[in-house]
């Protein structure tokens, strides 16, 4: 190095020397990079929905979705109790998907993004959590997509709790995290939480609101569990529509292999009793 800085220093510009000693080292040119963490590549800026902070973030996806009910607007405080009540499971008890602190901010995310979401547009969200308290306390993402349908707000996990913080500051290597499928369970399994589940990997939480309003606020009864709270049922054309609805989407769950006929028949009887 010695004679590399003698020789420039003699026979070049100095400006040149200049150059070659301030350069900075690769880790510090990551460190000053774009200051949001990428979890989704594929996406582009114009599909960023919500974001907060360095990582957590909600992009809009337009597929081949069916026509989800939105725009939505939902309760923030309903919707964190819920998440709040998420667990995946563990190597011997299952363990909580979102400290306090996650759980309201995707409910504020998702809030905001699909109150301008259209119908062919599911939610692709990331968020951190802290794995344990102090000051060193492990980041965990969790990513998933969610939507809103007559069902409720369906959430479904294509990654839960992976350590990757320690990684990226190191290399500043973004991950690229799985967004989760409607076709494809992913290897997250959720506990029982009290909530219906589509799959192992998808949970539906149940609203409160005024059917195929997309405009209407759908907002969960404060006072009582989510696991207890009903839509009320207008008998309308609305209605009729939204049990057919019901109806054609148990079959292609079916169809696909989503859901055992045992659990088929049952759910179909279910709708076809309250009809």
């Amino acid at each position: 190095m010695r004679p590399l800085l003698s020789l420039l220093s003699s026979r070049c510009c100095p400006v040149l020397l200049g150059l070659v000693l301030a350069a900075p080292m690769p880790f510090a040119l990551a460190a000053v990079e774009g200051s949001s963490y990428e979890a989704c590549p594929s996406c582009v800026p114009s599909d960023l929905a919500w974001n907060d902070g360095e990582f957590d973030q909600i992009y809009l996806s337009t597929g081949s979705a069916p026509a989800n009910l939105q725009p939505h607007v939902l309760a923030v405080d309903n919707v964190s109790r819920a998440l709040s009540l998420l667990k995946v499971a563990g190597k011997s008890t299952p363990v909580a998907l979102f400290d306090d602190d996650s759980a309201r901010n995707l409910a504020r995310g998702l809030a905001a993004a699909l109150a301008k979401a259209g119908p062919q547009q599911d939610a692709l969200f990331f968020i951190v959590s802290s794995g344990n308290s102090g000051l060193f306390g492990a980041k965990l993402g969790t990513s998933g997509r969610a939507f809103v349908n007559q069902q409720g707000l369906n959430i479904v996990f294509g990654e839960a709790r992976v350590d990757f913080i320690g990684r990226y500051r190191a290399t500043r290597m973004r991950r690229a995290f799985d967004f989760g499928s409607r076709t494809a369970a992913s290897p997250v399994r959720l506990a029982d939480d009290g909530m219906r589940h589509v799959r192992s990997d998808w949970v539906v939480v149940p609203l409160a609101g005024n059917g195929a309003n997309g405009a209407a606020a759908m907002q969960m009864a404060p006072a009582l569990p989510v696991q207890m709270i009903a839509v009320p049922v207008v008998q309308d054309e609305k209605y009729f529509a939204a049990q057919e609805e019901r109806l054609k989407s148990l079959k292609r769950l079916r169809t696909q292999d989503l859901i055992s006929e045992p659990e088929y028949q049952a759910k179909r009887a279910e709708i076809l009793k309250a009809w």
